[in-house]
């Protein structure tokens, strides 16, 4: 914890608040996010998601007292293993816990029908999601702010695979394989010049 962090929350305390106690939960995409970055064996997306994800708790006057963490997991599913840790931890631990941060509403799910869910699981144990990059909050324009995000979130992930597939045909068309070359064919990649 840096400096400023720390006195930042000895400042809470001594004022005698009780520090609010907030869930992180980070998510990339694909391993080779997770994987890659000088070194570092969480790449780059991860640790930048945590800091912050740190400095909106610290902002609020909280304390990140738990984290989970998914690499290489879709949000198009709900079905990641941290993810349902993190709510059924949320549920054992409800009485305790104050919010939930993401770094952004995309990172919790890409399925608008999943939102909803999450979303509930979250309201019935009285805990509230914060964005750490997006003003959503419990206020009406701030919950439509996050339905929009959420739409926005599920459109994208649609609209890629949409993409990724024309360009899959494309390939195929033009004589080229979806993945690798089957068994008897050589793999050959070609560069062609400017």
């Amino acid at each position: 914890m840096s400096n400023t962090a720390m006195t930042h929350a000895t400042q809470t305390f001594m004022a005698g608040m009780t520090p609010k106690f907030a869930v992180s939960y980070l998510r990339v995409s694909t391993r080779g996010q997770a994987e890659r970055g000088g070194g570092n064996d969480e790449g780059f997306s991860i640790p930048a998601q945590r800091e912050a994800n740190k400095k909106k708790a610290l902002s609020m006057g909280a304390i990140v007292g738990k984290e989970f963490v998914d690499r290489g997991a879709s949000a198009k599913s709900a079905d990641r293993p941290q993810l349902q840790a993190m709510l059924e931890y949320v549920r054992e631990n409800a009485d305790r816990i104050d919010y939930v941060i993401v770094h952004k509403v995309d990172r919790l799910a890409r399925n608008r029908g999943d939102d909803i869910d999450i979303m509930r699981t979250l309201r019935e144990c009285g805990v509230q999601l914060v964005s750490a990059s997006e003003s959503i909050d419990d206020t009406p324009a701030g919950m439509l702010l996050h339905g929009i995000m959420s739409s926005i979130a599920e459109f994208y992930s649609q609209n890629l695979a949409t993409e990724v597939k024309k360009g899959m045909g494309e390939k195929v068309k033009n004589g080229g394989t979806i993945g690798r070359a089957p068994i008897g064919y050589m793999n050959v990649r070609t560069a062609t010049s400017s």
